[in-house]
C-alpha cells in the first residue's frame, strides 16, 4: 500500500475485515488493542497512532498502546507540551464520538506551525497533521484516540472523518467489553488464590459445569481416587452419586446467575467410600456481581473426616500471641490428647502444664478446654492450608 495516499473513502473500512478483528480480539487478548491499531495505521496511512484511556482529573492512565510514538516523546507532550495542543482543545471542546482533523476543524490552522508546540514537539517527528476524538466517556474515564500523518502523506479529508466516525461504535463496543474482561479476569485472579490458601479441598466450576480451578488439596482428593475428572467434569465412583452431584453444581450456577425460581442454597452430599467414613460435599453457588450479570460459578468443598487439616503450633503462636509452650499445649489439646498426655511427652509436671493452659486461656478469652478447642477449629489456624516448613 502506498504510504502517502490516504484510503479512507466512504467505504474503506468494509474492505479491512482484518481491522475489525484486531479491535474485537482486543478484548481478551494479552497485547490489548495493539494489533488493531498498526491495522489502522496502514489502513490510513498513517505516521503514528495513539489509543488511551485516561483520568480526567488525576491523569492516571488505565490503558496506552502506542504506534509509531515512543513512550519519551509521550511523556515530553504529558509533562510540557499538552496545553499547548489546539487541537486537544478543539476536540475537549465538541460532541464525542466524532473525529476532527487539525486541517478541517481547528481555526486557522496556518497559524499553527508559528507555535512552540509545533516547532519543538511536532516538527522533530515529522508530523504534519493530525486527527483525533474522545471515542468514549465514562465517568472520569476517557477514551482518547489520535492519529498522525508526516509531511509526505495527504492531510486528512471529510470522507476519512465520517469513515472513522462510523468505527467508533465499535470501537466503544470493545473497549467496553475490555473493561468489564479484566474486571471479570482480575476478580478470577483474586478467587482462585484465596482457593489455594484453604486447607479444605475446594473446586470451582464455571456456567457449563466444567472444573476450572481446584486447590493442592482437591488435588490430593483426586489421586485418591474417590472423586474423579472426565472431559473437566466431576464423577464419584457411582452413577447415581454422580448424577446428583451435576445436577446440584448446575442448580448452584443458575442459582448464581440470579435465575428466577431458583433458591440460592448450599446443598450437602454424602459420598460413600465402602468400609471408610463417607467423603462429605458442599455444593454452593457463587455470587460474581455486577459486572458478570448473566453469567455463573458454583464451589465444591470436600470434608474428609478421615483427613482433617491440622492446627500448626507456629500459625496458633502467630494468631492469638502465646509462647512457643503455650502453643504447642493447645495443638496437643485439638489433637485429642489429655494434660497427662502432653506432660509425660514433655517430662514436666503437671503444674507448669495447667499453669501454662491458664495463661492460654486468658489470651484466647476461652475458660475450658472444649471452648479452646473450638475457637482454634473455627479460626484460620485451621482452615488455611500449610505453607512452608514453618508450619509443624
Amino acid at each position: 500500500m502506498d504510504e502517502t495516499q490516504p484510503t479512507g473513502e466512504g467505504g474503506a473500512l468494509a474492505r479491512h475485515d482484518a481491522l475489525f478483528a484486531g479491535l474485537y480480539d482486543g478484548v481478551m487478548a494479552a497485547g490489548g488493542f495493539q494489533r488493531f491499531i498498526e491495522g489502522l495505521a496502514e489502513c490510513f496511512a498513517l505516521k503514528a497512532v495513539t489509543l488511551i484511556i485516561r483520568h480526567v482529573e488525576s491523569g492516571e492512565v488505565r490503558g496506552l498502546w502506542l504506534h509509531g510514538l515512543s513512550q519519551t516523546w509521550l511523556e515530553r507532550y504529558a509533562l510540557t507540551y499538552a496545553t499547548q495542543d489546539v487541537l486537544a482543545e478543539h476536540i475537549s471542546r465538541s460532541p464525542i464520538a466524532s473525529f476532527y482533523a487539525s486541517n478541517l476543524d481547528v481555526p486557522h490552522p496556518e497559524r499553527f506551525a508559528a507555535t512552540r508546540f509545533y516547532s519543538e514537539w511536532l516538527a522533530p517527528q515529522g508530523v504534519a497533521c493530525a486527527a483525533g476524538a474522545v471515542v468514549l466517556q465514562e465517568g472520569p474515564w476517557a477514551t482518547q484516540m489520535i492519529l498522525q500523518r508526516g509531511a509526505s502523506q495527504a492531510a486528512f479529508t471529510r470522507a476519512e472523518m465520517q469513515a472513522l466516525d462510523a468505527l467508533v461504535p465499535h470501537l466503544q463496543r470493545a473497549i467496553q467489553m475490555r473493561q468489564r474482561f479484566t474486571e471479570l479476569q482480575l476478580g478470577q485472579v483474586f478467587l482462585v488464590g484465596g482457593l489455594d490458601v484453604l486447607a479444605m479441598p475446594t473446586f470451582l466450576f464455571d456456567e457449563r459445569g466444567r472444573l476450572v480451578h481446584h486447590n493442592l488439596a482437591a488435588a490430593r482428593l483426586l489421586e485418591e481416587g474417590v472423586l474423579s475428572l472426565h472431559d473437566g467434569h466431576l464423577r464419584t465412583g457411582e452413577t447415581a452419586s454422580t448424577r446428583r452431584l451435576g445436577f446440584e453444581i448446575a442448580n448452584a450456577v443458575r442459582a448464581s446467575r440470579g435465575e428466577a425460581g431458583v433458591a440460592a442454597r448450599d446443598t450437602a452430599l454424602r459420598i460413600a467410600r465402602g468400609q471408610r467414613l463417607p467423603l462429605m460435599l458442599m455444593v454452593a453457588p457463587l455470587p460474581l456481581g455486577a459486572t458478570a450479570r448473566g453469567c455463573g460459578a458454583a464451589l465444591v468443598f470436600a470434608f474428609d473426616p478421615d483427613s482433617t487439616p491440622g492446627v500448626t503450633v507456629e500459625r496458633v503462636r502467630q494468631l492469638f500471641g502465646l509462647s512457643r509452650a503455650e502453643s504447642e499445649l493447645a495443638v496437643g489439646l485439638c489433637s485429642g490428647h489429655t494434660l497427662d498426655d502432653i506432660a509425660r511427652a514433655r517430662g514436666t509436671s503437671i503444674h507448669t502444664i495447667k499453669s501454662q493452659l491458664k495463661n492460654v486461656f486468658a489470651k484466647t478469652g476461652t475458660r475450658r478446654q472444649s471452648e479452646l478447642v473450638s475457637l482454634l477449629f473455627a479460626s484460620p489456624a485451621y482452615f488455611l492450608a500449610q505453607t512452608g516448613a514453618g508450619g509443624a
